[in-house]
C-alpha cells in the first residue's frame, strides 16, 4: 500500500469516528436538555417523608407529580417500583405492582398521579432501597423514563403492627361492653318488687278492731259455724251486769 492510500485511509477513519463522536454528544445533549426541562417529585401523604416507615403486606400511597417545562407535549404511560438492597443498588429484593397512567401532560401543565404499592408480607423487616420510576413518551414517538423516588425507607414487620392493632380494639370493644351493661343493670328494677308495692298501696287500710279475712278463707267457713258464732254474740250483749247490794 503507498503512502498515499494509507493517508487516505487514516484521514476516512478520523473522520467517521469524529461524526460518531458528534452524533454521540449531540444525544446526550439532547437527553440532558429534555429531561432537565421535567421535574418529577414524590411524597407520601400518610407518612413522613423524612423517615418513611413502610409496613410489610399493608398498601403505601404514593403522589407523585409531573411538571412539563418543555416546548413540547408528553404523554405520561405507566410508573413502576421496585425495593432494592441498599449494599446492592441492583440487585432486586422486590419488583412492586406498576401502574398504568395514560395521560397527556403539555407545555407548562403538571399533573398529580396516586400510585400504590404493598411489600410482601414475609418479607425481612429491615432497611431497603425504594425506586418510583415514571415512563412517557416525546411529541416525536421516543420513549423515556426518568426517576421520581430513590431513597432509602424502612419496612417494619407486618404482624407485630396487625396484633397491637387487634389487642387495641379488643380493649376498646371491652370497655363499651362493660360500661353498657353497667349502665343498663342499674337502671333496670325488677318487677317482683314493683308489683308488690303496687298491691300494698292498693289494698285498704283495716279498721281499728276489726280483721279482714280472703274471699279463700270466707269460702272455707261454712254457714252453720257463722250463724252460731252471731247467736253468741247476741245472747251475750242481752244480759245484763248484776248490781251489787
Amino acid at each position: 500500500m503507498s503512502v498515499q492510500k494509507m493517508l487516505l485511509v487514516s484521514l476516512v477513519v478520523g473522520v467517521a469516528f469524529t461524526v460518531v463522536r458528534a452524533d454521540d454528544d449531540m444525544d446526550e445533549d439532547e437527553d440532558e436538555k429534555r429531561n432537565t426541562q421535567v421535574t418529577i417529585k414524590t411524597i407520601f401523604p400518610e407518612l413522613d417523608s423524612h423517615n418513611v416507615q413502610l409496613v410489610a403486606g399493608k398498601e403505601t400511597q404514593a403522589l407523585v407529580n409531573f411538571e412539563n417545562a418543555a416546548e413540547s407535549t408528553y404523554q405520561v404511560e405507566f410508573i413502576t417500583a421496585h425495593l432494592a438492597s441498599t449494599a446492592q443498588a441492583d440487585h432486586v429484593m422486590q419488583n412492586l405492582t406498576g401502574a398504568l397512567v395514560n395521560r397527556t401532560v403539555n407545555q407548562g401543565e403538571s399533573i398529580s398521579m396516586t400510585y400504590k404499592f404493598t411489600p410482601f408480607k414475609d418479607i425481612d423487616p429491615r432497611e431497603y432501597g425504594l425506586v418510583l420510576q415514571v415512563y412517557f413518551m416525546t411529541e416525536d414517538d421516543e420513549r423515556a423514563h426518568e426517576t421520581a423516588y430513590n431513597a432509602t425507607v424502612m419496612v417494619n414487620d407486618g404482624s407485630s403492627a396487625f396484633d397491637a392493632q387487634s389487642v387495641f380494639l379488643t380493649i376498646i370493644v371491652l370497655g363499651v361492653s362493660v360500661f353498657a351493661y353497667t349502665t343498663f343493670k342499674g337502671d333496670k328494677k325488677p318487677a317482683s318488687s314493683v308489683t308488690a308495692r303496687r298491691q300494698v298501696s292498693a289494698s285498704p287500710a283495716p279498721e281499728l278492731g276489726t280483721t279482714t279475712a280472703t274471699s279463700n278463707e270466707a269460702a272455707y267457713i261454712s254457714n252453720d259455724h257463722i250463724k252460731a258464732t252471731r247467736n253468741r254474740s247476741t245472747e251475750g250483749r242481752s244480759k245484763s251486769p248484776k248490781s251489787k247490794k
